[in-house]
């Protein structure tokens, strides 16, 4: 039996993602610094910006609607880049802001990324 290739695979995941999707940026907010209630500093950091592509906003099926994981009005996107999102990112799609709820990077025992889903809700 042939073993699976996981290298083209992702080249095929890439190919889609890049067809029918458009440049983004994932951020995650930074803060202008300050104080804390006690009054000690807290340092000021900057936005963590990520780039890549996006696919357009994909709808889940009603019967993947649980109210709780996924809820009425979740959206999923394919995203490539190189570094990896977490979970309370924000992105704009279609002048819609988002906030990444879910991550699932499916990737190969081996360690090769084949694309990574990403739950979004308003």
């Amino acid at each position: 039996m042939a073993a699976f290739d996981y290298a083209n695979a992702h080249a095929v995941a890439v190919k889609l993602i890049t067809k029918f999707g458009q440049p983004a940026d994932i951020i995650k907010k930074g803060n202008a610094g300050g104080y804390d209630t006690s009054g000690n500093v807290i340092a000021a950091q900057p936005d963590v910006i990520i780039s890549g592509i996006i696919t357009p906003l994909l709808q889940y099926k009603q019967s993947e609607i649980d109210g709780e994981n996924v809820q009425s009005g979740d959206s999923y996107v394919f995203f490539e880049s190189t570094t990896l999102p977490e979970i309370g990112y924000m992105v704009t799609v279609n002048a819609i802001e988002f906030r990444v709820i879910d991550l699932t990077n499916l990737t190969s025992v081996d360690g090769i990324k084949i694309y990574l889903k990403m739950q979004l809700r308003r």
